[in-house]
């Protein structure tokens, strides 16, 4: 009987490459959460500056709608954010899978100057126009 938790082993990529990725794949997730942090800073220094005014009445309509504006482009920017991190956090147990490197589409080898650039990458240029159309 087949052990279902043993790794597929059905990636394309070699120990070496795989290792390259995975570095590419840890340094990403760094700067990610570095990048999370200076946002999530930013957004609490926009809150802090709002409530440095003794009343509401004190604020300016237009500062308050900029600030709203600004809150809300931060939040964005998170959510974007921990959206990557799961990306990435996927990708490094796709590794551990044996799986990484896999189009979750068609199934095909994801382009290593795909990877290259978007460490993270589900899906191959193919499949990812695919979905755009």
């Amino acid at each position: 009987m087949a052990n279902l938790d043993a790794p597929l082993n059905t990636t394309p990529y070699d120990e070496e490459e795989l290792n390259h990725f995975e570095k590419l794949l840890r340094k990403e997730l760094e700067e990610t959460k570095e990048e999370k942090a200076n946002i999530k800073e930013s957004l609490d220094n926009l809150q802090d500056n709002s409530n440095d005014e003794s009343s509401a009445a004190a604020h300016h309509q237009g500062d308050i709608g900029s600030d709203e504006d600004e809150r809300e482009k931060f939040l964005i920017m998170l959510r974007k954010q921990d959206e990557k991190l799961d990306e990435i956090t996927a990708a490094l147990d796709r590794i551990e899978l044996g799986t990484y490197g896999i189009c979750e589409d068609t199934g095909d080898k994801i382009q290593k100057e795909r990877l290259e650039a978007i460490p993270y990458a589900r899906f191959s240029v193919k499949a990812k126009q695919n979905q755009e159309e």
